[in-house]
């Protein structure tokens, strides 16, 4: 009897190695998925919200401090 590889294993087990389109489905993936809050919506938008902030004041202040 022929030994089989770790690579053929691979090849005919479903679910092992690289990820294609059939064996990924969008159903899979959020299956055990939690639901998503509405806080966490707010936490998320609020982090958006201070990054483009912080980048705006950034722009402003290094520009002027690189002047003087």
């Amino acid at each position: 009897m022929a030994e089989v590889t770790t690579e053929e294993k691979k090849e005919t087990q479903p679910g092992t190695g690289s990820l294609s389109v059939d064996a990924l489905e969008a159903e899979d993936v959020l299956a055990g998925a939690e639901e998503w809050s509405s806080t966490e919506t707010w936490l998320v938008l609020g982090s958006f919200i201070a990054a483009i902030i912080a980048l705006f004041i950034g722009l402003l202040v290094v520009p002027t401090s690189v002047l003087h």
